[in-house]
């Protein structure tokens, strides 16, 4: 007679599959390495944003993704409406092309607003206004961060 699974059932498992597992200890475990942190999350000792820096972010994430996004969109009614209406002669194309290119400039805006706002959490400053400084400064972090975290690969082969 088979041992009782004390374990319910899943409602989309198979009814006959309700084999008795054995624990992993006994199976004859393998030792996993942990995994270690990059450089830069240990150089600032825990790997989240600050309250103050992604309110940062999120205003110039707004500004500049959040414009290029409207004008896509509002491209794309208006010229719906010139082609339905026959205000004037437009190609479908055109018109595709144009907002296509506006919903890819907001993918640009939107890694250009994370970098170029303010990092620094003690920092008052909100930065200038296009934000080209902290763009450089924020940049040269990441490229710092590959490039360690491609080192500590490398080393770890």
């Amino acid at each position: 007679m088979p041992a009782k699974n004390p374990r319910p059932s899943v409602p989309f498992e198979p009814k006959n599959n309700h084999k008795q597992r054995k624990p992993a200890a006994q199976k004859g475990t393998t030792i996993v390495k942990p995994k270690i942190p990059s450089p830069a999350v240990v150089e600032q000792g825990s790997g989240f944003i600050p309250e103050v820096v992604s309110q940062r972010m999120i205003r110039r994430v707004l500004v500049f993704c959040g414009i290029p996004v409207l004008m896509g969109m509002s491209i794309f009614i208006i010229g719906y409406l010139a082609i339905v209406n026959h205000w004037f002669r437009l190609p479908n194309t055109v018109v595709l092309l144009l907002s296509m290119g506006c919903l890819g400039l907001s993918v640009l805006g939107l890694t250009y607003g994370i970098l170029s706002a303010c990092w620094d959490e003690e920092e008052d400053s909100k930065g200038s206004l296009l934000g080209v400084a902290e763009f450089k400064v924020n940049f040269g972090r990441m490229k710092d961060a590959y490039r360690a975290s491609k080192e500590m690969e490398a080393s770890n082969r």
